[in-house]
């Protein structure tokens, strides 16, 4: 395995990949909602580093829980600190070492109104495509709310641009320590918060499914670099890396869909598991409803993976269930090197949907690709881009206003959506003040 391992890193070092950042610490703030903000800091693990929270009076905010989880193989390691907080106020987050500050940044608040939630959408992150990490500066200068990495994040199966090896555990965890310390995303002075999710590449076997045999240590490792841990006010997670991501307003549910899925398409997608626990949590949360994965779920008509694609008879089943479901839902995928807006006529679910595709944030493009997607509104394929979404809950509608955005700041496409449902309004009340009055609080429920 060492042998194996030295290749792989000779490879890598072969590809040109850019230099690590050594000048700061990388840090990501994940789980940010009226309670908690939690956080994932890369550093060299024989560093002994505290943290504290600053509002602008000076009060200082000790971490509720930290940690930190290392490998025996690897030179770095990922502290995790979640604290509680007055999301109203403006924090600063300093890192000290031996009493010295050595990194400092401001906090992202996150959502301001319950109402409004603005996103920005990314998948495929190749760091062996670096000539545009530009690309970052322009997300951040959108200012998103909440930025959702909804797969492909790390390409860990890849020693270049264009070839793939056998991961092992330690490839897995080195790779995510090299996107750590090469994306512009993770030193940028004002951070934003970020939840994520996985597909293929950084689950860690192209294509992969259930039967990958290092699919526990990916997972392991996944949750180690992410910030969505230690925190469980809003964030109620399900099996595999998915769960339900609660934003004033608007649901967010992220669907595994590599843990579980089989090889044969007679097979199932997200499992039984998973199936039951989402379908049983739409029915519960009746507000608007992003509803992600990592590939696309509509996808019959190309050769690539998608729900549709790799399990007909499955996915049958998955629209025959959201049919009979109150909850409005708009679909968010990435995978497919190009972004879209597909739009369903009513019949099929019941009411107006749409799914929105992003990607790719920097990876390879297929402009010379043409396929017939027969639910197609607007597409870009050329050029790397990433996708804003605006979302707001009013008078009984869902409105989504969708801007797909390229390098240099360029809109690539634009549209106005929107999702009727009937008593949409009086939907909202009724959640807000059922979870209102029955927090999860992780202090309670952690011993």
């Amino acid at each position: 395995m060492k042998l194996y391992f030295l290749l792989f890193i000779f490879l890598i070092g072969c590809s040109r990949l850019p230099s690590k950042r050594t000048d700061k610490l990388s840090i990501l703030q994940g789980v940010t909602n009226t309670k908690e903000v939690e956080f994932s800091i890369v550093a060299k693990k024989e560093r002994l580093l505290k943290f504290q929270l600053r509002d602008e009076s000076g009060i200082i905010i000790s971490p509720e829980e930290t940690k930190i989880i290392t490998r025996g193989f690897s030179d770095y390691g990922v502290h995790k600190a979640v604290f509680s907080r007055d999301n109203s106020k403006i924090y600063n987050l300093y890192v000290f070492e031996n009493e010295k500050i050595v990194d400092q940044r401001l906090v992202g608040r996150g959502q301001k109104e319950e109402s409004k939630l603005k996103i920005a959408v990314v998948s495929c992150l190749s760091d062996f495509y670096s000539k545009h990490f530009k690309i970052w500066d322009t997300l951040v200068s959108k200012n998103p709310e909440y930025l959702l990495m909804i797969g492909d994040n790390v390409y860990a199966d890849q020693t270049s641009a264009n070839s793939y090896t056998q991961t092992t555990p330690e490839i897995i965890w080195e790779r995510y320590v090299d996107a750590r310390l090469r994306f512009p995303i993770y030193f940028q002075q004002k951070l934003i918060p970020t939840h994520g999710l996985w597909d293929d590449h950084d689950y860690g076997f192209n294509n992969g499914n259930r039967d990958f045999k290092y699919k526990n240590e990916a997972k392991e490792i996944f949750e180690a670099f992410f910030a969505q841990e230690l925190s469980n006010d809003d964030w109620n997670q399900s099996v595999g890396v998915g769960g339900l991501l609660s934003l004033g307003d608007f649901n967010l549910y992220f669907l595994d869909g590599r843990s579980f899925r089989t090889e044969e398409k007679s097979g199932s997608h997200l499992g039984l598991d998973q199936s039951a626990w989402f379908y049983s949590k739409l029915r519960e949360e009746v507000t608007p409803s992003l509803v992600i994965k990592g590939d696309q779920f509509f996808g019959g008509y190309h050769s690539y993976e998608s729900y549709e694609g790799n399990h007909p008879e499955n996915f049958q089943d998955f629209v025959a269930e959201l049919k009979q479901m109150k909850t409005p839902f708009v679909f968010i995928s990435g995978d497919r090197h190009l972004s879209e807006i597909m739009q369903f006529p009513r019949s099929l679910f019941g009411k107006p949907s749409f799914e929105i595709t992003s990607s790719p944030m920097h990876a390879k493009t297929f402009s010379e690709e043409v396929d017939n997607n027969p639910w197609r509104v607007v597409s870009e394929k050329a050029k790397v881009n990433f996708t804003m979404i605006e979302n707001e809950a009013k008078d009984n509608h869902w409105f989504l206003d969708v801007e797909n955005i390229g390098e240099a700041g360029e809109v690539h496409f634009r549209r106005e959506l929107a999702v009727y449902i009937k008593d949409l309004q009086d939907n909202l009340k009724e959640t807000r003040k059922r979870r209102y009055g029955k927090r999860r609080y992780r202090r309670l429920r952690r011993k």
